[in-house]
């Protein structure tokens, strides 16, 4: 069980350190898109702050994860504030379309 476990473990933190730029964003975007509709049941102001803070800790946490992971550190903190920047745009973007349509829904609805 351990082993499978560290291979696991493994391969995820080598799948997250393949991701480039773009595959990055469109993961992230993908992701917090699914998580604003989930997040649809919340009242307004916590339904748009999580569209902010979300896409960030995603994309913070798929940045580094690979270093948590046992990873290769080695430059990673130069590039961590154009990557980190770029994901979160892009989940920002996605979460925040979906945010609005979620929330103009919910209006007509009341």
């Amino acid at each position: 069980m351990a082993v499978a476990h560290l291979v696991l473990v493994r391969r995820m933190g080598d799948f997250l350190d393949s991701l480039s730029l773009g595959s990055g964003a469109l993961l992230i975007a993908i992701v917090s898109a699914l998580l604003a509709f989930v997040t649809a049941w919340l009242p307004a102001v916590a339904r748009w702050a999580a569209a902010v803070v979300l896409p960030f800790s995603l994309s913070y946490c798929c940045y580094w994860l690979p270093v948590w992971l046992g990873g290769n550190k080695d430059q990673r903190s130069s590039w961590e504030l154009l990557v980190v920047s770029v994901w979160w745009f892009a989940g920002l973007v996605s979460s925040g379309i979906v945010t609005l349509i979620v929330s103009r829904y919910a209006k007509r609805n009341v």
